[in-house]
């Protein structure tokens, strides 16, 4: 659904020789075989569509009983299982953070199934990270992202659904922040759902929904501050956001704090779409979607512009997914009868005609059922859409049927090694998580003081150099003050911080037990020298008997053989 910026580099290769693009007509494209199989088979809920390049796209899919869920890879000829793993459903989104690294939202690897909880890292043909949180206190507990999109390979930003951490410290839009080590929870200040991110033209943009989530009818956001009128747009720098000052024109169909909806974005990194519907989400939104028309709003060198949108505009419809057509005013987007996106999975469009709309620069819409001859239940929705040239556009649909619309440009096969063969292996969750143990209950030390933890002291090296200072030390174990309510439980969750002085830079972790079984792990993090602190979360059931630190030195020290001296630290790379 969305390029990044380099894009435009690749125009002129993708449109050397093609015809003229108002011959092109949308066709179905079949997907290969599955292993072991004769014939195509749609490969279930398509949740994203993304280019790198003309020759290079994944596909994120949701799988059936054929097929994997997993991700597809155009090379420029044809499309093959990339990845029978880090796949997903409704939630699934892809971001591409460089032409051999993107992201995708998927579900946990372990623990419950549930999409746009997880998090995977593509990078140079292997998955090199796996994130989940749906246990975890300091991210927030069933709190899904649905959005995603990279500026560079360490700035990454995944927007979710509003709602509050699991402590009720926090609270508003959910969001993940990937700084190229780390991922660390960030709260937008208005707690509207986040419907899509794109990085444009060096900045993070999003479009929300009017409630805390696609389809939340009757539910109420919570907002810092009051908007009379949602602001459906943000821009986001860092960890700020920013209230754009759009808002849309008047509907008499619909109420003005709550009857319009962004739901989706796209760029072809010169200009910008946003697009919508009536809300289906909010207070106002109590028996369905409220009946206004589709909405499109376009950016280019100003602000965002809404369009009279006119022409061919199925009544009681709205816009989805949306790409924009590079080097043009145009863009396409599907047609969404009735909620798509819902979030308990209960109308997934699965029943809906592909329909899709042209929208041009002054918002004549016309639009087009993809495969009328097969009946409104055959094909399902539109659920992503991609336009990599302005004469090649994909488009794929609920059940995991593929169209493309092309004047028949052709492209060198794309070769590299990151985007052959098929990945099968995905991590154990990188982001620490807390599992689940039952011995009995033990309350002895609930309120214990700090712990003094041993540290392992490394072997002895070569005799003519001292041994350094410790890399560990000072080390202690500090719970978390219990609040009332938390006093009132049987089995409380505990936040134990684990501080201790870092004499040199080294990825730490640390791993608790009790009773021979690992009870809490905080994931590996790059730390610099100084005062520093882990932290896991137990309960009183799980309290650990030991810690454990896992060290990994990136700046191990250098002697001076000639005095047998430490001098300094060595290169890390």
């Amino acid at each position: 659904m969305k390029r990044p910026i380099v894009l435009a580099a690749t125009l002129a290769v993708a449109l050397a020789g093609a015809a003229d693009a108002s011959a092109a007509e949308w066709q179905a494209y079949p997907l290969p075989a599955p292993p072991g199989g004769r014939f195509s088979t749609p490969a279930g809920y398509v949740g994203d569509l993304s280019f790198w390049s003309p020759d290079r796209g994944v596909m994120v899919v949701s799988g059936n009983s054929s097929v994997p869920r997993g991700v597809y890879s155009w090379d420029g000829e044809s499309w093959h299982q990339l990845a029978t793993v880090c796949g997903g459903g409704i939630n699934s989104r892809v971001a591409w953070a460089g032409p051999r690294e993107f992201w995708t939202i998927t579900t946990p690897s372990v623990g419950q199934q549930t999409g746009g909880q997880g998090l995977c890292h593509f990078k140079d043909g292997a998955v090199v990270g796996s994130y989940s949180y749906f246990n975890l206190p300091e991210f927030a507990v069933g709190l899904p992202v649905n959005a995603a999109a990279c500026r560079a390979a360490d700035d990454c930003l995944f927007g979710g659904v509003g709602g509050a951490s699991a402590d009720g410290a926090r609270s508003g839009a959910f969001h993940l922040r990937w700084d190229g080590t780390d991922l660390a929870p960030v709260w937008g200040p208005q707690g509207r759902g986040v419907s899509d991110l794109i990085a444009h033209r060096g900045s993070l943009l999003e479009s929300v929904y009017v409630g805390p989530g696609a389809g939340a009818q009757g539910a109420r956001p919570l907002l810092r501050q009051a908007e009379p009128v949602p602001a459906l747009l943000h821009g986001v720098i860092g960890t700020s956001f920013a209230n754009d000052p759009f808002v849309p024109a008047p509907d008499p169909a619909v109420p003005a704090d709550g009857g319009t909806e962004l739901r989706a974005m796209d760029t072809d990194g010169t200009t910008a779409w946003a697009v919508g519907g009536g809300a289906n989400s909010g207070p106002a939104a109590v028996n369905g979607r409220l009946p206004r028309g589709p909405i499109a709003v376009r950016r280019t060198d100003g602000g965002w512009t809404e369009l009279p949108v006119h022409g061919d505009v199925p009544a009681g419809s709205a816009f989805g997914a949306v790409a924009a057509v590079p080097g043009t005013d145009r863009a396409w987007a599907a047609i969404t009868p009735y909620e798509v996106s819902d979030p308990l999975g209960n109308d997934t469009g699965a029943q809906a005609a592909p329909e899709i709309a042209s929208i041009a620069g002054d918002g004549t819409v016309a639009v087009q059922r993809l495969h009328p001859e097969e009946g409104d239940a055959a094909r399902g929705a539109i659920t992503a859409v991609a336009c990599p040239t302005a004469d090649d556009c994909w488009a794929a649909t609920a059940k995991g049927y593929l169209y493309r619309r092309t004047t028949g440009a052709r492209y060198a096969r794309d070769t590299d090694a990151a985007f052959q063969g098929t990945i099968s292996v995905r991590p154990n969750e990188a982001a620490s998580q807390v599992i689940p143990d039952d011995p009995p209950a033990d309350d002895s030390r609930l309120f214990a003081p700090p712990v003094e933890l041993p540290v392992a002291q490394d072997d002895a090296g070569d005799a003519s150099c001292p041994a350094p200072p410790a890399l560990v030390s000072r080390v202690k174990a500090t719970p978390a003050r219990l609040t009332r309510a938390q006093r009132r439980q049987a089995n409380p969750r505990v936040a134990l911080t684990v501080s201790f002085r870092l004499a040199r830079r080294a990825r730490v972790g640390l791993r608790a037990r009790r009773g021979g079984r690992t009870v809490a792990v905080a994931k590996p993090r790059a730390l610099k020298p100084g005062k520093r602190a882990l932290r896991i979360t137990v309960t009183r059931r799980t309290w650990p008997k030991s810690l454990k630190f896992t060290l990994k030195e990136l700046t191990p020290p250098v002697c001076d053989a000639s005095n047998s001296d430490v001098v300094g630290t060595g290169d890390a790379r």
